[in-house]
C-alpha cells in the first residue's frame, strides 16, 4: 500500500506540472501578443495564468527560475523531436531525412515564442544561459554519435570530423529555426525545411551514398 508521504510527493508533482501548463499557455500567449518576458511581470503572467503570485511563489523563486523550468520541458519535446534524425538506419534515403527534419520543425513552431525568449534571457541569466547551453551540448553529442555510428557502418564518410560536424549542423538548425522558420508561413517553413535537408542530406548522407562524388569533396 503506498505510503502517506509517497502519495503526498505524487501530489505535488501532479500539481507542480498542471501549474506549468498553466503558466507555459499564458507566457506563450502573452509572447504571441507581442509581449516581452524581460518586461511581462509576475502579476501579468499570474493573473494571465489565472493563478495567485503566492502559489506561483510556492513553485518558482522568480521568472527566471519559471523560464528555465519551461524551457527544459520545451527543449525535452524538442530533443525528443530530433531523436529522429538522430536514429535514422544505415540505409536511410533523403525522404527519410526530410520527415525526421520536418518532425523537429513541427515540434518547434508551437513554442517558438518561448523558445525566442529563451534566447533573449540567455543573455542577461546565467541559470537560463547555462541551462540552454548545456542543452545544446547534449543535441550536439547526440548527433557526434549518430555520425560515428554512421561512419562505422559506412553510410557517413570516414572523412569528416564528427565534433566540429555536429556543432555547426546543431548551432545552424536552431538558429535557423528561430531566425527563419519563426516568422514564416506554413508553405515557407515546408520550403525551410527541404532547404535544410539538402544541406543535411548532401553533408552527411549522400557522398557515402554516391560513387560519383569523391571522398575529397565531402572533407571537412
Amino acid at each position: 500500500m503506498p505510503s502517506v508521504t509517497r502519495r503526498a510527493h505524487a501530489t505535488r508533482a501532479d500539481r507542480r506540472d498542471e501549474i506549468r501548463g498553466r503558466l507555459l499557455s499564458a507566457i506563450e500567449r502573452l509572447l504571441d501578443e507581442g509581449e516581452s518576458f524581460t518586461e511581462v511581470s509576475v502579476e501579468r503572467i499570474t493573473a494571465e495564468a489565472g493563478l495567485s503570485r503566492s502559489t506561483f511563489y510556492v513553485y518558482f523563486e522568480d521568472k527566471g527560475d519559471l523560464l528555465h523550468g519551461l524551457a527544459a520541458h520545451v527543449i525535452d519535446l524538442l530533443l525528443e523531436a530530433a531523436g529522429r534524425w538522430w536514429s535514422l538506419p544505415p540505409e536511410a534515403d533523403r525522404d527519410d531525412v526530410e520527415r525526421a527534419l520536418q518532425a523537429l520543425a513541427t515540434a518547434y513552431r508551437p513554442h517558438q515564442t518561448l523558445l525566442a525568449a529563451v534566447v533573449e534571457a540567455s543573455a542577461y541569466d546565467q541559470r537560463v544561459r547555462e541551462h540552454f547551453a548545456g542543452l545544446m551540448r547534449t543535441a550536439g553529442d547526440r548527433l557526434e554519435a549518430h555520425i560515428r555510428a554512421g561512419q562505422a557502418n559506412g553510410s557517413i564518410p570516414a572523412e569528416l570530423a564528427p565534433d566540429a560536424v555536429a556543432g555547426w549542423l546543431v548551432w545552424m538548425a536552431e538558429r535557423g529555426l528561430g531566425t527563419l522558420v519563426r516568422p514564416a508561413d506554413a508553405a515557407e517553413a515546408d520550403a525551410l525545411v527541404r532547404a535544410l535537408t539538402a544541406i543535411v542530406w548532401n553533408t552527411l548522407y549522400r557522398p557515402a551514398r554516391d560513387p560519383t562524388r569523391s571522398a575529397a569533396t565531402a572533407t571537412v
